[in-house]
């Protein structure tokens, strides 16, 4: 009868440690759970908040179109140098990229401060500069501003 007690006794005291071990387990997932929820919630929230408004665009010169763009949203724009910017004739888009020093390369973009703002806050109006060699006149453009969290905007215009 005694070692029956203790088998029992024995038995309870594994039960118990598969059961901790178990529990232990299951609420570290439920932590990772719930983290990847927040995270996913945060970006799109971040989403919802952002929205940008192209104004207007036009050339300055014969390489150079001028775009202003307008943070509507309610959250400022961050990491502004990684927009993507998309110009071209309509069917015919490319995408620029950044440049600071804007006119040393073709299919590049910049702000027209020549520097580029940290963050974009709500309500301000920015002045992208875009360089092409090939501007015609009578030819429909497009072009496309995009934030990094993918937020995008586009405007169509022929230049006169």
């Amino acid at each position: 009868m005694a070692s029956a007690i203790i088998g029992e006794g024995i038995m309870i005291i594994a039960s118990v440690i598969v059961a901790g071990a178990l529990a232990g387990v299951v609420l570290n997932q439920v932590g990772v759970f719930e983290s990847t929820v927040a995270q996913t919630t945060d970006a799109q929230q971040e989403k919802m908040l952002t929205k940008v408004k192209i104004v207007y665009a036009s050339n300055s010169s014969s390489n150079v179109v001028d775009v202003w763009v307008k943070n509507t949203g309610k959250n400022p724009v961050t990491s502004t140098t990684n927009m993507d910017i998309f110009f071209g004739e309509i069917d015919q888009v490319t995408r620029y990229s950044y440049n600071e020093n804007l006119g040393f390369s073709d299919n590049t973009w910049s702000f027209a401060s020549g520097t580029a703002p940290t963050v974009w806050q709500v309500l301000n109006t920015t002045q992208i500069q875009i360089d092409e060699s090939n501007l015609q006149k009578d030819v429909t453009y497009v072009v496309r501003v995009t934030t990094p969290n993918g937020i995008f905007d586009e405007y169509i215009f022929s230049l006169p």
